[in-house]
């Protein structure tokens, strides 16, 4: 009781700061409030052992503040799981997350509570308070909440289970591939006189033995959807969603840029031939160029030939395009000329398309499309030639590859907005505000999660690199731009949590989620090709890392596109009344990828080994030409 009675005195304190700030008359309406027990984890001097935290959840009227307070030490993480529950359940119940503050009162036994296992109980309080509904005590759960909604894996779940049996529970839902578990038992043996402690690992099925040994079942879960079916007696059905539709002025404008970047791509291919042939490197450097030549730009250009139309086959092109020019650029560095007329070439492309972009705007929905695609890719070629100079002292080799990819990213974007209407802009200065409100608590939360465990994630170093775009874009006034790579942090820190949990839990569960997902998103309005450029990438994709990070973006930024239709007024023609499915993958501009799409642990060796053999060559170019150089001078 004592409990409950300070939670209320926090709150009450809040309303009553809140209400001497502001106007007269002015009132914070308390919109609901829940508990619920979950399930914690505690080291004794015999190893770890079951408790259970009380989690408290007060919801006000206010302007998106979250506020934790706690009797036990909490990790850092805990303010950003706390964040993450919040954000999560406003999206399921389709509410405004700014118009409210939620306070939230942990208690528990434990000395120090870790936020993310505590995440998705967190995320069933909130849905309670915000609706009403009453939670079902005889159900527990364990799992760290995602920013997309999925549920991600924890520690501790044997002793976890082991608690909730013992208090009462009937049914204890944990996340995907966490029925099966490890447990370690005591061993006692003598050597001399002396006994001496030992542990042993043991397998164990949870789903059986804590069926068999304490009543209580143990369900798997995925989604918050799912959990959410089994604290408030519903029926979880997988959203159905719609066929995407793609009007045939959509189709002429994908036709037009694939067959333009397809001819881009083989004449660079065949100039670059040529350029490698005509060379004075070394014949074993000729040699090494032209494999990787063959191994990549003629191999994007083929896989894309294979798929002729498919808006997820033109990046390969792009690609292939970036490939051929960066050997070009690696001949006349190799050559000592000068680079300074292609860097800054580069530049001056990049900023002068950024004020084009700046100052053009849609007619339409589908040119809105447009616009967003070539501004995410314009964004994505200015963080490359930053990080071309960043790094050209230590790895100019690299340099020239992300400079050669800006290029072709940019002739690529260029394309997209061609024909359309200057003089005017997107408005989406308050979208950027959102989704830069949304990445600045997503990727720190992330990050403070993976950090822990020690997994290393390039994806999310790049979502912080896109953040920190974002800010610099929204306090140079575009907003567009801002609200574009603010959309692209949120992705990737989101696909580098779900990358993370699959291969902690074993369970390609988050891929098939992802898909579902992004499925929902681009069968919504007629023309939705951002999310279907994106979508249609992830069947290109030779990893699951790669995969989840197309999913995403196709999600989040396909999400975006909507919502700057939404703020500009622009009319959105829904995707309903071309039949509904629940499972089969969108229907695309053209064919699906008639090539494999996962490469195998071989297939990795052979690149990291063409790799290598391009570098050496390189490297025994360099160095003929310091002895002939020596030679020449004695």
């Amino acid at each position: 009781m004592r409990k409950i009675i300070s939670v209320c005195l926090l709150v009450l304190l809040l309303v009553f700061q809140y209400n001497a700030l502001a106007a007269p008359g002015d009132q914070l309406r308390v919109v609901g409030s829940a508990w619920i027990m979950a399930p914690a984890v505690s080291q004794t001097e015999t190893g770890y052992v079951g408790s259970a935290t009380n989690i408290s959840v007060f919801v006000t009227e206010g302007w998106g503040d979250v506020y934790v307070s706690t009797y036990s030490l909490t990790q850092e993480d805990f303010q950003g799981a706390a964040t993450a529950a919040t954000r999560v359940v406003c999206n399921v119940l389709g509410v405004d997350f700014n118009k409210y503050n939620f306070y939230f009162k942990v208690s528990s036994d434990a000395v120090i509570i870790g936020g993310p296992s505590a995440g998705v109980a967190m995320a069933i309080a909130v849905y309670s308070a915000l609706t009403g509904a009453p939670i079902n005590r005889s159900v527990a759960v364990t799992g760290m909440i995602s920013p997309d909604g999925t549920v991600g894996p924890v520690g501790g779940v044997y002793e976890k289970a082991q608690a909730m049996a013992s208090s009462g529970v009937k049914l204890f839902l944990v996340p995907p591939g966490q029925s099966i578990v490890t447990s370690y038992k005591v061993v006692v043996h003598r050597v001399g006189p002396f006994q001496v402690y030992s542990t042993q690992p043991v397998t164990i099925n949870l789903t059986e033995y804590a069926l068999k040994n304490w009543n209580l079942r143990v369900v798997e879960v995925s989604t918050i959807e799912e959990a959410l079916s089994y604290f408030f007696h519903y029926e979880y059905k997988p959203k159905s969603y719609t066929r995407p539709v793609i009007t045939s002025t959509a189709r002429a404008k994908i036709s037009s840029i694939w067959q333009s970047l397809e001819k881009t791509a083989l004449s660079e291919l065949t100039i670059a031939k040529t350029y490698v042939n005509e060379s004075s490197l070394t014949s074993f450097t000729k040699n090494a160029l032209s494999n990787y030549l063959n191994s990549y730009a003629s191999s994007y250009l083929e896989t894309a030939r294979k798929n002729p139309g498919d808006i997820g086959a033109i990046p390969l092109l792009t690609s292939s395009i970036a490939v051929s020019r960066w050997i070009r650029m690696i001949v006349d560095y190799s050559q000592n000329k000068n680079l300074e007329a292609q860097v800054n070439a580069v530049r001056d492309n990049i900023s002068n398309f950024l004020q084009v972009l700046q100052n053009t705007y849609p007619r339409d929905f589908l040119e809105l499309n447009y616009i967003v695609i070539a501004g995410d890719l314009a964004i994505r070629a200015s963080r490359l030639f930053n990080t071309s100079a960043s790094i050209w002292n230590n790895d100019p080799q690299t340099a020239l590859q992300n400079l050669a990819y800006a290029s072709a990213l940019l002739d690529e974007a260029k394309l997209w907005v061609e024909g359309l209407p200057r003089g005017g802009a997107v408005n989406a200065q308050q979208q950027a505000s959102t989704y830069l409100s949304i990445a600045r608590s997503t990727w720190p939360y992330v990050y403070s999660v993976l950090s822990q465990t020690g997994y290393s994630s390039s994806t999310l170093d790049l979502s912080n690199t896109y953040y920190t775009a974002s800010v610099s874009l929204y306090g140079s006034g575009y907003h567009l731009l801002a609200s574009i790579a603010a959309a692209r942090s949120i992705a990737l820190a989101e696909a580098s949590m779900l990358d993370f949990q699959e291969k902690a839990g074993g369970s390609i569960v988050y891929v098939e989620v992802s898909s579902r997902r992004a499925q929902e998103i681009i069968s919504k309005a007629t023309d939705l090709l951002v999310g279907i450029y994106f979508y249609n990438q992830s069947l290109f994709a030779g990893s699951d890392t790669d995969r989840l990070a197309y999913l995403k973006l196709a999600t989040e930024l396909g999400s975006l596109t909507l919502d700057l239709a939404k703020g500009g007024n622009i009319t959105v023609v829904s995707a309903t009344g071309q039949g509904t499915t629940s499972g089969s993958a969108p229907q695309t501009p053209a064919t699906n990828p008639q090539t494999p799409t996962t490469k195998n642990i071989w297939d990795r060796v052979r690149e990291w080994l063409q790799d290598i053999y391009l570098k050496l060559a390189l490297l025994i170019d360099s160095i003929a030409k310091f002895l002939s150089g020596v030679i020449g001078r004695k």
